[in-house]
């Protein structure tokens, strides 16, 4: 089970879903990952993206595969992260964008059968 952070805000907009998470360096996913310079993994990135989807935004498709994802800056612990989802449940995609301080950090589209 994929433990999620905390949820410092949260904001809907038309067919978007934004976030404010609480990263402390007490997480689980940052041990190990790396000793001395702790960063998020990418695929905890994907994962958390895909379960608040699940909770904050109706739809109930199965994960078929990951399109366009790019990793751009790290994610480190106690840091100011925003999360921003947007569904699209026509073309059953999940669109994710992470930032750190205005600046993207991840993105990408989960794929739903």
């Amino acid at each position: 089970m994929l433990l999620l952070p905390e949820i410092d805000a949260l904001e809907r907009e038309e067919g978007h879903l934004n976030l404010r998470l609480v990263l402390p360096e007490s997480n689980c996913y940052f041990e190990g990952h790396f000793p001395g310079c702790p960063v998020l993994p990418g695929i905890v990135q994907v994962g958390w993206a895909i379960e608040f989807a699940r909770r904050h935004i109706p739809f109930s498709a199965r994960f078929r595969s990951l399109a366009a994802v790019k990793f751009m800056r790290v994610i480190q612990p106690n840091t100011d992260v925003s999360l921003r989802l947007a569904a699209d449940a026509d073309l059953l995609e999940l669109s994710f964008e992470y930032r750190l301080s205005g600046e993207p950090c991840s993105s990408g589209r989960v794929l739903f059968d």
